[in-house]
């Protein structure tokens, strides 16, 4: 600092002299008198202007390095964008960067991670189930929009589960509730008690329709006071038959395709299951074989019914079949024989009808033996025509009880018109 002001004195000293020095030269040329007539007054003038100039801009000069106050000032930095050459610099202030004068000791930073709550789940509410309800189960019988000839005669079954919380007792009835009552009573009692989780078999005897087309039977259950229930959420479906009534010419009615809509009974077993097993010897049995053996040892293509009395030497096994609406030229048709491979077989067949709330009446009767050979049926039906008529078939042992396995081969109804 002491070294910059003694240079800035040494200069403002030279100037100082160099100024003295003008003004001595100066005033050794103006005019010793204003009545010099060898002057000119214009240069004269002149001269003036010239000195007084040079006198200002030396006094300018001496004020310039005259030392005077130093004002800090913060930094200016002209922002300009390289880029533009067209733009103004902007001008930014910057205050002066604060140096730290102390250091101090960091602190951790505790960072805190949130753990979502984890919600509890709320098991849903069960439903609560109904006193009175009907699950349906199966079709035991006569599958939905099954074809039955005009005017033939069948018997639906229907596999339901008591799905409520109350017992149903004898008291219940099953009714007719909509749809084509196909022949049947509107009423029915419920054949057996059936508590919570039980299930029961309900079969009603129906027919045909004699115009064809599709037809729908609804049914439901009524309790002991008249509360009328069924399947469903609210217990107010109905359960049903479903059935294509067809043209009824050819064969209309099968035995052996619908033996267990019969009721079978032999002379120890006053009900008999449907199918039986083949070794139940002693009670008898009854089931169909789709290709059947017959006596010499062939092979039947046609459906055959196997009737086998019970095991008593005038033993039988019987079959009483739903009611069926016979026309005229109706014609009952069978062949008959032992089943292949019973060689000790004697038995005989019978046939019988009676119409509903009547007595049985014989259409025929024969006698068979393991021969080889077979006998075929036919009976004309004619004469019970316009009639709904139950038939049953018969067979006894003929003086012996060893292997007496009776084939009643395709025995059927066929519709002549």
């Amino acid at each position: 600092m002491d070294a910059r002001n003694k240079k800035r004195t040494s200069i403002i000293v030279l100037v100082g002299v160099t100024l003295a020095a003008m003004l001595a030269i100066s005033a050794c040329v103006m005019p010793s008198s204003p009545t010099d007539p060898d002057i000119d007054p214009v240069e004269q003038a002149m001269q003036t202007l010239q000195a007084q100039a040079t006198q200002d801009y030396y006094a300018t000069l001496i004020s310039q390095l005259t030392p005077q106050p130093t004002e800090v000032l913060p930094s200016i930095t002209p922002e300009v964008n390289p880029t533009n050459i067209n733009q103004i610099p902007v001008v930014t202030n910057e205050a002066p960067t604060e140096v730290p004068t102390s250091t101090s000791t960091a602190v951790p930073t505790v960072v805190v991670t949130a753990i979502p709550a984890t919600a509890t789940p709320i098991p849903p509410t069960p439903t609560p189930r109904p006193c009175y309800q009907v699950k349906f189960v199966s079709d035991v019988t006569v599958p939905d929009w099954t074809k039955i000839t005009a005017g033939s005669a069948f018997t639906k079954t229907w596999r339901l589960q008591n799905s409520g919380t109350c017992n149903w007792d004898l008291g219940f009835d099953i009714i007719f509730a909509g749809g084509n009552q196909l022949g049947a009573d509107k009423v029915y009692d419920l054949p057996k008690a059936v508590a919570p989780g039980e299930t029961i078999d309900i079969s009603i005897p129906m027919v045909a329709p004699q115009m064809m087309g599709n037809y729908t039977s609804e049914w439901m259950l009524m309790n002991n006071y008249g509360l009328i229930f069924g399947t469903g959420s609210d217990s107010k479906g109905p359960f049903w038959a479903k059935i294509q009534s067809v043209d009824g010419k050819g064969v209309v009615y099968s035995f052996a395709e619908k033996a267990c809509d019969a009721r079978w009974s032999t002379s120890q077993e006053s009900k008999l299951s449907c199918p039986g097993k083949e070794t139940s010897v002693d009670d008898g049995y009854v089931l169909t074989k789709q290709k059947p053996v017959r006596e010499g040892g062939g092979i039947e293509n046609e459906i055959g019914l196997i009737t086998r009395p019970d095991d008593s030497e005038d033993g039988y096994i019987q079959g009483i079949y739903p009611a069926f609406l016979i026309k005229d030229g109706d014609l009952f048709k069978a062949a008959i024989q032992c089943e292949g491979g019973s060689t000790g077989c004697k038995i005989k067949f019978e046939l019988y009808y009676r119409v509903e709330g009547g007595k049985f009446v014989e259409l025929g009767e024969w006698k068979e033996k393991y021969d080889d050979k077979w006998t075929k049926v036919e009976v004309d039906l004619s004469s019970l025509a316009g009639k709904k008529v139950e038939f049953s078939l018969v067979v006894w042992n003929d003086g012996s009880s060893v292997d007496n396995r009776g084939l009643w081969l395709n025995p059927i109804i066929y519709r002549t018109k």
